[in-house]
């Protein structure tokens, strides 16, 4: 089943006990349909080391923060985008990306045959 990425930009400011637990209850829900494959949250902003071709530099590129992002499988685009509506970002003041994933690799999964796109070594 083909994977999307959903790319998670936080609301303003740090987000309130409540608003984090409206996330790890999304992400039970997307664990219990099956739905979610692997998701990662960041760490605050004032961590964030951006490099460029003038080395490492503080602060994250662009002005929305990066707060997380999670892998889904899902059938095709439109039920990709039905999945990331419900993320809880979307009504706390941020917004969530939706992009295929053309290609993957994860270390340990190549005896399972779950290289997708990638040429084999």
């Amino acid at each position: 089943m083909p994977h999307y990425v959903v790319i998670i930009h936080g609301g303003p400011g740090e987000p309130s006990p409540d608003e984090l637990a409206a996330h790890d209850r999304h992400a039970q829900d997307l664990i219990g349909s099956g739905a979610l494959v692997a998701a990662f949250a960041f760490g605050p902003t004032t961590d964030v080391v951006r490099i460029d071709r003038d080395g490492p530099a503080p602060g994250a590129a662009g002005a929305s923060a990066l707060d997380g992002i999670g892998v889904i499988e899902a059938p095709d685009l439109d039920t990709a985008v039905a999945i990331a509506r419900t993320n809880p970002a979307t009504v706390q003041g941020g917004s969530v990306e939706v992009r295929p994933v053309l290609g993957s690799w994860v270390r340990g999964a190549e005896a399972d045959g779950a290289a997708h796109g990638v040429p084999a070594a």
